[in-house]
């Protein structure tokens, strides 16, 4: 299970798959190409559809946004992770 970066989203749909990428792109402001290499890096994990379509969280959202506001302030891809890391307690 994800770990919940937000308190003020504790219900039960903030970990479920329901957006599209192209739906992630618009509530984000991430392109698709970069959200991708998110999911690659492991930062996110999306559902996938019996077709393979990827299916975005609320949790998953967050992160993005999260993240691109990280790279906004200069740091790369590997300190991201480890900030995010820290925060879940993953890392100290």
């Amino acid at each position: 299970m994800k770990a919940n970066h937000r308190n003020n989203n504790h219900n039960e749909d903030y970990e479920i798959g329901k957006y599209t990428i192209s739906v992630a792109e618009k509530l984000t402001g991430a392109h698709a190409h970069h959200i991708r290499t998110l999911s690659r890096a492991g930062l996110l994990k999306p559902e996938r559809t019996d077709a393979g379509q990827r299916l975005f969280s609320d949790a998953d959202i967050d992160i993005i946004k999260e993240v691109s506001q990280l790279e906004i302030e200069g740091i790369n891809l590997n300190g991201v992770k480890a900030i995010l890391e820290m925060r879940r307690g993953e890392r100290t």
